[in-house]
């Protein structure tokens, strides 16, 4: 089928992290603009109170092969394409923070810039879900995007963010 989305979609087990957050209740285009500064706002919030961890802290993101980075995590409460929906932007901290994401387990798929700008980011978390109904679990918790690279500054090749849905 041209123009079908072509993705890898694994398992893997995430260990508890403590983070800090910030939430709001956003659209789309409200999405967009908040986005940027809640991640600078958490981060600085995070190196406050103990250190922003990165990708070398998190093996499960297998980033070992690139430079440390720091890592976000922004989980959506619904699907603010659609209506507002809550967005929680989470910096990871060594402990303490504002709560605790419990370990979990979560299928997910690498997201890369082009993906994104091009508009199919809907189809990324379509074809996770239905790859974890098709695999015999279900949906767990709200889905989630896993950043651990400067957005704006990547190419379109580049792998940015996963998209992962927790599961059971």
């Amino acid at each position: 089928m041209e123009g079908a989305i072509v993705l890898e979609i694994r398992l893997r087990d995430v260990p508890e992290q403590h983070v800090v957050t910030e939430v709001r209740t956003v659209d789309q285009a409200e999405l967009l603009a908040w986005l940027p500064g809640a991640m600078a706002r958490v981060a600085e919030r995070a190196r406050e109170s103990g250190g922003l961890l990165g990708t070398a802290d998190w093996p499960f993101l297998e980033r070992s092969d690139r430079p440390d980075e720091p890592v976000f995590v922004a989980i959506y409460e619904g699907n603010p394409n659609e209506a507002p929906t809550p967005v929680e932007v989470c910096a990871t901290v060594p402990a303490g923070g504002d709560r605790t994401i419990p370990a979990h387990r979560e299928a997910f798929a690498r997201v890369t810039k082009g993906l994104v700008v091009s508009g199919q980011l809907g189809g990324v978390y379509e074809a996770v879900e239905k790859w974890v109904t098709a695999n015999g679990m279900s949906v767990a918790r709200a889905p989630r995007e896993t950043y651990w690279t400067d957005f704006p500054a990547a190419a379109d090749d580049d792998e940015v963010f996963d998209v992962a849905f927790p599961v059971s």
